[in-house]
């Protein structure tokens, strides 16, 4: 009886001591705090010219900023028009959606690599997805027109000033939109194979209708802009790994697979166990276990296509 309570115990304590089960867990979009605030400090606006003493006329147009509702991210814009009376104006933050985005990639021919972008707009999210930004470094990017979707170049800005961005923008005539809990798809091709890229979201806004005047301008600097659009990681065409050799795919993977661990797109054992391989310049077997790490939920599509890619 002794020797029975003696083994159960040991068998607790080994148990103990295993290492807990790791689930894969993709980081969603990751968002800046962002509070809008009224400025402290503005100038008066110019009236007009009083006729009977010939002197400009200023007036004070107290801005102000109220928060309407803070799940939804909506706030009310409010300033002394030229009239004299109070005008408001209702704005909606772009950042008050909660997504995550996955993609995969196949080769539906010879050199060429087909991604496919899937964005869940999660349940929790404030607003309907409005648009998703996409960084590349690719001479050629084919993409798949959809109905009431725009696809284009990004406007140039200090954000997405690296490689080249596409948008996908989502009309207020595609039905249904993505609303919270629902999610869509884009895809695009290209030549070249996947690599280690970035992308971004911002969630369908109001539009501010125009009051018959502009806001003061200091109330309207304090909107935010790009920077405000939440950001994440995802694979896409990469020209520079194109015909590479070994030793180049290699010193790649060393770099970028700990921030796919960060991403939370392989379990930390398989992170150690690939770099163990790479170090002994065996890419061949990570090459001949991706596929059983893919299926045994180890690794995500994003690590099995950017490696899968190389085998081309």
């Amino acid at each position: 009886m002794r020797l029975l309570v003696l083994f159960t115990l040991i068998g607790l304590l080994l148990g103990l001591q295993r290492p807990p089960s790791q689930k894969l867990y993709r980081l969603p979009f990751q968002k800046k705090k962002i509070q809008l605030e009224a400025p402290t400090s503005y100038a008066k606006r110019y009236k007009g010219i009083d006729p009977k003493s010939g002197q400009e006329i200023y007036y004070d147009p107290k801005p102000r900023v109220d928060l309407l509702e803070s799940k939804s991210g909506k706030y009310s814009l409010k300033w002394i028009g030229y009239n004299g009376g109070e005008l408001t104006v209702v704005y909606q933050r772009p950042d008050v959606i909660d997504a995550v985005v996955s993609a995969s990639v196949s080769t539906p021919a010879p050199n060429q690599h087909l991604y496919l972008y899937w964005i869940e707009n999660r349940a929790s999210s404030g607003q309907d997805l409005g648009s998703f930004a996409l960084q590349h470094y690719a001479a050629d990017v084919k993409t798949f027109k959809t109905n009431h979707i725009y696809i284009g170049p990004m406007s140039n800005n200090k954000v997405m000033r690296d490689g080249t961005w596409i948008g996908f923008g989502i009309l207020p005539m595609f039905k249904p939109q993505v609303a919270p809990g629902q999610g869509i798809e884009f895809r695009l091709q290209s030549s070249a194979p996947p690599g280690l890229v970035e992308c971004r979201i911002r969630g369908q806004q109001l539009v501010m209708i125009g009051m018959g005047e502009d806001m003061p301008q200091e109330l309207e600097n304090i909107l935010p802009g790009y920077e405000a659009w939440p950001s994440s990681y995802t694979i896409g065409p990469v020209d520079k790994l194109k015909g590479i050799s070994r030793q180049e795919q290699i010193s790649y993977l060393l770099k970028v697979l700990p921030q796919c661990k960060q991403q939370g797109w392989m379990t930390v054992q398989i992170l150690r166990a690939y770099e163990q391989l790479l170090k002994q310049k065996n890419l061949q077997g990570i090459f001949t276990r991706i596929a059983n790490d893919l299926k045994t939920n180890s690794i995500t599509t994003e690590v099995f296509g950017m490696i899968e890619g190389m085998k081309i």
